[in-house]
């Protein structure tokens, strides 16, 4: 069962896609991008197409539809697909409009990928830019409507922070293994604290362009994170935590002596950091290290890797100028919203389970909790490292 559901969820985490359009004498042209990871689904619903960029040219004639001044405008002709050097589909295409007025541009390329799919549209004229996010609620834009304004696009990105960290499910899954290393709310409320200092610097770094890690290795390393995490819940004796941390660090030498020999997508310094990080942590729990105290530090460093995780939305909508600080603000506060929703949720959960069930449903809830992330874990972080 978990397998199934890290399949969807791995099917799902990145389903995502932007645009950029501006008016042209004639009508309107566009450019629009998706990752060739995702653009593969395509070649389900479009069978008998051939070929991924085939598949992904027919999606575009049959989702992408325009008007201006109430009436349809023409494709000009099929659009011109391209493989971007970033792993990104581009297809450009243009336009024929009958007659001048307000423009509406209707999206519904990407909507039978994922019902969460999130498209982020962009008008650019010599006056400025507009942008909206759209997704299957929403799939309409204007850019001559007053209401799709820059604070609007503010708000825009604090509701994609939100749905995205509670659309994610490693991130919530993070989130709620966090909970199993500490108890008390002083404690929960410190690795909450040491998550969000961590992934709000290296998603700042991210957007800002300052850092940029390769976007596969970062997802395999998230799941790493939900993995090690259910390792450290799952055992108690000091015993437990050496043997652990020796043979953890065997395995991970052993993946990575084989992702060698396969071409997979961690370089081996990141595979030294993380047989490294294995042993001596869990040898220093084995040698009386208190986990409630490190775990501040942990959730930190794993934030690390999540923030970049975090950006990969942002990056591919290449925000810039006056708007970018704005955004990036908006969405960082949505991500923290979207987090403390996640813990009070599971709070809550856990007073329910108290107040209604048997003295041995906690116990046997956590521990069926540590065999779900684990499996989830380890699915995520050797799936998305050896593919």
């Amino acid at each position: 069962m978990a397998v199934l559901v890290a399949s969807h969820a791995m099917a799902h985490e990145r389903s995502r896609s932007n645009s950029v359009w501006t008016p042209t004498d004639a009508g309107v042209a566009g450019r629009i991008y998706l990752e060739a990871r995702q653009a593969t689904l395509l070649l389900a619903l479009n069978e008998g197409s051939g070929s991924l960029e085939a598949a992904y040219r027919q999606r575009l004639v049959d989702g992408i539809h325009i008007e201006r001044g109430g009436q349809a405008c023409a494709l000009d002709a099929p659009p011109a697909i391209s493989l971007r050097p970033d792993g990104r589909l581009e297809g450009s295409g243009s336009w024929t409009c009958p007659r001048a007025g307000p423009v509406e541009i209707s999206v519904q390329v990407f909507s039978p990928l994922s019902a969460n799919h999130v498209h982020f549209i962009r008008w650019q004229t010599d006056d400025g830019v507009v942008e909206q996010v759209l997704s299957r609620g929403r799939t309409t834009f204007s850019p001559n409507e007053d209401h799709y304004a820059a604070p609007t696009a503010w708000m825009g990105y604090l509701a994609l922070g939100f749905e995205h960290i509670l659309g994610g499910p490693d991130h919530v899954a993070f989130v709620l293994g966090l909970m199993l290393l500490v108890s008390g709310w002083r404690r929960i409320a410190l690795v909450t604290i040491g998550f969000t200092l961590g992934h709000s610097i290296t998603l700042a770094l991210a957007v800002l362009g300052w850092v940029s890690p390769p976007g596969a290795a970062i997802e395999s390393l998230i799941g790493f994170s939900i993995l090690f995490i259910a390792g450290e819940a799952a055992l108690s004796r000091r015993p437990d935590f050496v043997l652990a941390g020796w043979s953890g660090g065997a395995l991970l030498l052993a993946l990575a002596l084989i992702s060698a020999l396969t071409g997979g997508l961690l370089a081996w310094p990141v595979w030294l950091g993380l047989i490294i990080l294995t042993i001596t942590y869990f040898q220093w729990l084995g040698a009386g290290g208190r986990a409630d105290v490190a775990a501040p530090a942990l959730s930190a460093g794993f934030g690390l890797v999540h923030g970049v995780g975090f950006a990969g939305i942002l990056l591919e909508v290449d925000i810039s100028g006056p708007e970018l600080i704005p955004s990036l603000l908006s969405f960082n506060v949505g991500v923290e919203l979207g987090q403390l929703a996640i813990v009070i949720s599971a709070l809550a959960v856990l007073a329910l389970i108290r107040q209604f069930f048997a003295h041995n449903a906690l116990p046997l809830g956590r521990a069926a909790m540590i065999g779900v992330l684990a499996c989830l874990g380890s699915f995520w972080f050797l799936g998305r490292a050896f593919t």
